[in-house]
């Protein structure tokens, strides 16, 4: 699980649909392990045979917009079987920022680029 945890601040991404949206991968859970430390999410995608080999995960603040990059490479493939993945990502960098968040699928190349967005969830402090 690489982490870079770099915030690129408050941006636009081109899509905000919360199914596949046209590239072929689309969000199917995102749940937030609050148990133990490091406190994670853990999120689920479904894919098809033209889906990009890789993507990137970004968490979104609903409010203020400010996006961080939780994982700049995941193999789209690889973590799961029958067009289906799992995986899990730290959320540590958001202990000082509770709120709603987002959960992105992105372009590995371009960020603007989103292939998938979760549904928004809540980030508490007593999560941490």
């Amino acid at each position: 699980m690489a982490s870079s945890n770099v915030n690129i601040g408050a941006r636009s991404p081109k899509s905000t649909k919360s199914k596949d949206s046209g590239n072929g991968i689309c969000i199917t859970s995102v749940s937030v392990v609050k148990k133990g430390h490091p406190t994670a999410i853990k999120y689920s995608w479904a894919f098809h045979d033209k889906s990009p080999d890789h993507f990137a995960v970004l968490i979104k603040d609903v409010a203020s917009k400010n996006i961080w990059v939780l994982d700049g490479k995941v193999s789209t493939r690889g973590h799961g079987s029958g067009y289906k993945g799992k995986d899990s990502v730290g959320i540590s960098v958001l202990e000082h920022y509770p709120g709603k968040y987002v959960l992105l699928l992105v372009d590995i190349r371009d960020h603007d680029n989103v292939f998938a967005t979760s549904k928004d969830f809540d980030i508490k402090k007593s999560y941490f």
